[in-house]
């Protein structure tokens, strides 16, 4: 979807909003018998993939024809978070032209800097935490009108075991809507405690510049998680006291938002992989790159636009990580026997 302008985003919103049952859906370029029939048995590919960590992770990705359904769905559904957002939100926002600065990883690590006491608290399995209950309910409250029945429909195109599955595209707009009640709680408390939230999806981040934080602070945390029915993970807890180094969301916040050296670790083991990838695609077969290369190339161009955006897209660091890219993706006959006769392939 191309960038909004404002005006653009409350149009789209309220034309949204006015929908009552699926047939109204039709106005907006919905193909209603398509929603029915893919509400009925929607169908995902179930795999984990590995974590930095050692752990893997649970992927549900929606097949071709849901996908581009809860991405139409998605589209129309950010537009109307979009005007209701807490300002302590920083996940999944999506950009609009004349709004700026634009709500991203980078700048909620912004929030942060200059922090003496720092208290990172993750939520566990956070859109699995977000039940076929919860979103027909959401999804008949205001904003939304939508009849019981049709929310109900709805609700089941937008999850898998009866929850928001990890890789819908629909899940992150969806988990901010659930989570909006508990966000304007947390910032009402942090107020008065004089406590700066944010959070960024499932990463929960408070900080201050004089008090310390203390475990009475992550008590009343939990109570907060608990009233909206939101479980933290008892392993992600982090405490920063004064003088160390401090994390937010993986971005180290010094005088200034940095890149994690692991990061840069991982991104050089990545493209040492892809380089070993592109050869065995060309000598396998030249014309056609499978599915799972192409989605590793994106992966890797993805954590280096990400450099960009945080060292800046004119820095030489980007420019050297866009060089190596270039490197690991072309082969030619002469490098290509120089590499393979190489004993580390052996």
């Amino acid at each position: 979807m191309r960038k909004l302008y404002l005006k653009e985003v409350e149009q789209l919103a309220k034309q949204f909003c006015a929908c009552e049952n699926l047939k109204d859906l039709e106005r907006l370029n919905f193909a209603i018998n398509r929603i029915r029939l893919l509400s009925l048995n929607p169908q995902y590919d179930v795999f984990k993939v590995p974590k930095p960590n050692g752990k893997t992770r649970l992927i549900e990705a929606p097949e071709v024809e849901l996908k581009e359904v809860q991405k139409q769905f998605s589209n129309w559904l950010q537009c109307v978070y979009f005007l209701l957002q807490p300002k302590s939100v920083f996940g999944y926002i999506q950009r609009v032209k004349d709004v700026l600065p634009a709500k991203n990883i980078l700048e909620h690590a912004r929030q942060h800097l200059g922090a003496i006491y720092l208290l990172n608290v993750d939520f566990q399995d956070f859109f699995h935490q977000v039940s076929h209950t919860d979103l027909v309910r959401l999804l008949q409250r205001p904003p939304f009108r939508w009849t019981k029945k049709a929310a109900a429909i709805l609700a089941k195109l937008f999850t898998r075991n009866g929850r928001l599955p990890m890789g819908a595209p629909t899940s992150p707009v969806l988990s901010n809507f659930a989570a909006i009640q508990l966000d304007l709680d947390m910032e009402k408390w942090a107020q008065k405690q004089g406590i700066n939230y944010t959070r960024f999806v499932d990463d929960l981040s408070f900080s201050t510049k004089d008090q310390a934080l203390t475990t009475a602070h992550l008590d009343q945390v939990k109570t907060i998680c608990a009233k909206h029915q939101f479980v933290i993970n008892p392993q992600k807890i982090k405490w920063y006291p004064p003088g160390v180094s401090k994390k937010v969301t993986g971005l180290v916040i010094n005088e200034t938002v940095d890149i994690d050296p692991s990061f840069y670790q991982e991104l050089n083991r990545n493209l040492n992989r892809l380089q070993g990838l592109s050869d065995v695609n060309a000598i396998v077969n030249q014309s056609r790159q499978n599915d799972l290369y192409q989605d590793f190339k994106k992966e890797v161009q993805g954590m280096i636009n990400f450099i960009g955006m945080i060292e800046g897209y004119g820095s030489q660091l980007f420019f050297d990580y866009r060089q190596k890219l270039k490197e690991a993706l072309h082969v030619s006959p002469e490098c290509l026997s120089v590499r393979w006769t190489n004993s580390q392939y052996f």
